[in-house]
């Protein structure tokens, strides 16, 4: 039987990097389960320890696709991420010149947001620009 998983990436401002990828990914910012105005407040009801609260974040896909969980932690980010996120903005009958307009156009949005551009590639009929988001995290859009 398959799995499901999220997706969880450490962070300083987990409201921070909610907000930015739920506007990257055309998500829905998670909220707490009714009664409960914050996660935190959600976990002080249910009795969690003060020990093993986490500040935290997530966002989903409105179709049910995807969940990523942005928790907090104390340590800075240091170098490259060993895993990235990949937006897919084109269709696969898209030409070169079409995907490098949608592309774009993404990129352009994100960068409005607080994403920074670092690198524009193409590959294989393929065209991608490497970004960072609000926090540093690598993740291409192509």
């Amino acid at each position: 039987m398959p799995r499901t998983f999220q997706v969880v990436i450490d962070c300083e401002n987990p409201d921070r990097m909610a907000t930015f990828w739920a506007a990257a990914l055309d998500y829905q910012i998670d909220t707490a389960p009714e009664g409960y105005p914050t996660w935190m407040d959600y976990q002080i009801g249910k009795g969690f320890p003060e020990p093993d609260r986490v500040r935290f974040a997530a966002v989903s896909d409105p179709e049910g696709g995807g969940r990523i969980c942005f928790l907090a932690v104390p340590e800075k980010k240091h170098g490259k991420n060993r895993l990235h996120l990949d937006i897919q903005a084109t269709d696969r009958e898209d030409s070169l010149e079409r995907k490098a307009e949608r592309v774009d156009a993404l990129v352009a949005r994100l960068c409005e947001l607080g994403a920074s551009a670092r690198r524009t590639g193409r590959e294989r009929g393929q065209y991608f620009v490497t970004m960072v988001d609000v926090e540093g995290n690598e993740f291409c859009v192509h």
